[in-house]
């Protein structure tokens, strides 16, 4: 049980919340008592399903300035300071663009109908920008990590057309960027559009675009889609144990209804795959007859 603890503490996403995954995960801290309602997980999850119909958000402008360095900024045109580091100014701009997940705590009653799995593989979460003719890739504190190019829509000299933003992976033995989701495909932003369409969206695009999953010198790494599964027993057995499973990280549970938000989410969940059985009551490796 040592060992199980201590591989929870290193995972996929960061957050300030008791549910951060960096921590061990409550059920192994023995949190199960709360002190309002506000901590539950089901509770969050529906408040947050609310909120996003509201949110307002001119996400054209948010994508324009991820790619093209344009940014609205009162405060700095203000600004009578001639020496602001601008290299910290841009990490400013590129940090905590990511979507990322809590531990699963509570199975929502929803769970197999309105759920999707994706099986992650070990690596480097980062933001991948694609716009005039180059491609970059941000870990996400907002540092650059590398500048290449890439077949996606304004990726490169070839594909100079556009801007695209991408949720990525990074795996580094296999030189290729697994791509979780998607923000903004050749200049049509969807952080406002549901999971459902996001990956439809995603597919769609991916497999029209030629010279992506494979390396060239118009795309220098490759980029892939990991299989998407329904969230019942059977399709998550089938998902983990078509994995090989010395390069999983671990299993992220995203709604099928949320939006593409910023930072931590309930709508978006994970877990360690040796933790299904206590979480899920599902044991992995074991095929269902």
């Amino acid at each position: 049980m040592d060992e199980l603890t201590n591989s929870l503490a290193t995972s996929f996403g960061v957050s300030s919340s008791e549910n951060n995954i960096y921590n061990k995960h409550p059920r192994f801290n023995l949190y199960k008592q709360r002190t309002s309602r506000e901590a539950d997980q089901n509770v969050r999850r529906q408040n947050k399903l609310k909120q996003q119909k509201e949110r307002r958000c001119n996400f054209q402008n948010h994508a324009r300035g991820l790619a093209l360095g344009e940014f609205e900024d009162k405060e700095e045109e203000e600004s009578s300071e001639m020496d602001v580091d601008q290299s910290n100014k841009k990490v400013k701009r590129y940090k905590d663009q990511l979507m990322l997940s809590e531990w699963l705590v509570e199975v929502p009653d929803d769970f197999e109908s309105d759920w999707l799995m994706v099986v992650c593989p070990l690596g480097k979460r980062n933001l991948v920008v694609a716009s005039r003719g180059r491609t970059v890739c941000y870990s996400k504190s907002g540092f650059c990590i590398d500048t290449f190019a890439s077949c996606l829509p304004g990726g490169s000299y070839s594909t100079n057309s556009g801007y695209t933003v991408l949720d990525c992976v990074y795996v580094e033995i296999s030189k290729t960027f697994v791509v979780l989701d998607v923000m903004c495909w050749n200049s049509h932003p969807v952080y406002d559009s549901e999971t459902d369409f996001r990956f439809f969206w995603l597919n769609s695009k991916f497999s029209e675009t030629n010279g992506l999953t494979s390396t060239s010198k118009n795309n220098t790494y490759k980029f892939e889609i990991p299989k998407r599964h329904e969230c019942t027993k059977d399709s998550i057995l089938k998902g983990v144990n078509e994995s090989d499973m010395n390069t999983v990280d671990g299993l992220l549970f995203y709604h099928k209804r949320t939006h593409y938000t910023f930072g931590s989410t309930p709508l978006v969940t994970w877990l360690k795959v040796e933790m299904l059985k206590d979480i899920l009551n599902i044991s992995p490796y074991i095929s269902e007859q």
